[in-house]
């Protein structure tokens, strides 16, 4: 036992284990509250190096995500227009409507790359599809590489299996589309930033720039609580386990 002037420290195996308990939980959650905010930072760096480069020529070899996200890239190829996607529930101006993911095979190659080529209104009667003309040559567009676009939880597959196009999807998968659509894709999307739109609406600035629901500066406060009670937690151990000389 410790004593300290008319106090004695008697802990209890209870609070002990309790406090132990909670120290261990605050100190993990904090930590891995840390972990996040650093890779948030981390994204947040990258994203701003890449995006203000010059422009590249997206190759056959692009392969690998890490090393092209948040380029600004071009591309020539050819559309795949009997093969594309729209990707439901998504809001232009308080307009519901689809974004239009078309794969675009890269020129002299067999290798595909989806790309978002804007946005369009979803009509009144939402059995009707709208018309999704392209160019049926060869072209060379500019775009941003970003991640496929994520949902939070995933409920059933993204759309209709079948050989039904255009596709409504609810979310964009790439191994089910390719499955679906017999052909290879890059691992990330492009999302079309010059060339003709063909009706559509390409308005990117909240995309590029990728307002986080969760920010690094929310997660250093999450990581500040999460420590303050593994410190609470010793506090009122200690509180708790100090007795007056003599009483029990």
């Amino acid at each position: 036992m410790i004593q300290i002037g008319k106090f004695t420290f008697v802990p209890k195996a209870g609070f002990t284990i309790l406090m132990l308990a909670l120290v261990a939980l605050g100190i993990s959650l904090g930590n891995w509250q840390l972990e996040r905010r650093a890779g948030k930072l981390a994204i947040q760096k990258l994203r701003g190096d890449n995006s203000r480069q010059k422009p590249v020529s997206l190759k056959v070899s692009d392969t690998k995500k890490d090393l092209v996200l948040y380029r600004n890239v071009e591309v020539e190829g050819y559309f795949v227009l009997d093969k594309q996607l729209l990707l439901e529930n998504q809001m232009q101006a308080g307009v519901l409507g689809y974004h239009v993911f078309t794969p675009l095979r890269i020129k002299d190659s067999d290798s595909f790359v989806l790309v978002n080529r804007g946005w369009v209104a979803q009509g009144n009667d939402r059995r009707v599809l709208p018309k999704l003309a392209g160019p049926v040559t060869s072209v060379i567009i500019q775009g941003r590489v970003e991640n496929v676009p994520g949902i939070g939880i995933k409920l059933g597959e993204p759309g209709a299996a079948g050989k039904q196009w255009p596709k409504r999807v609810i979310y964009i998968e790439l191994p089910w589309l390719e499955k679906q659509m017999g052909l290879k894709l890059f691992p990330y999307v492009v999302y079309q930033t010059m060339g003709k739109d063909y009706g559509l609406i390409r308005d990117w600035k909240v995309k590029f720039a990728s307002k986080q629901r969760m920010t690094p500066e929310k997660h250093m406060g999450y990581a500040v609580q999460w420590f303050s009670l593994a410190a609470l937690a010793v506090i009122m151990y200690l509180v708790l386990s100090f007795r007056k000389t003599g009483k029990t």
